[in-house]
């Protein structure tokens, strides 16, 4: 049975906002520097949220997906 992430992680405050915005820009310089195709980092990010949805039972409701979309647009209040 997969655990599904919904929006009420974000209002109950279980995810750090920003560190997970920080750790996704690195993990995409990481990817920037390490392969030459956007289509090589965008599978290598896929594949990664694929390993965790089949080896962790996790997966993000369909309706959360905007609001990913939306922190994907946000920047870090703090930096590293």
């Amino acid at each position: 049975m997969f655990e599904k992430v919904s929006e009420k992680v974000l209002t109950d405050n279980t995810i750090d906002i920003d560190l997970t915005l920080r750790v996704a820009n690195k993990v995409t310089d990481f990817l920037d520097k390490n392969l030459e195709k956007p289509s090589e980092r965008y599978m290598v990010a896929r594949l990664v949220s694929i390993l965790y949805e089949e080896t962790k039972d996790y997966s993000l409701e369909p309706e959360f997906e905007s609001k990913i979309r939306e922190l994907a647009q946000q920047k870090p209040k703090k930096a590293d």
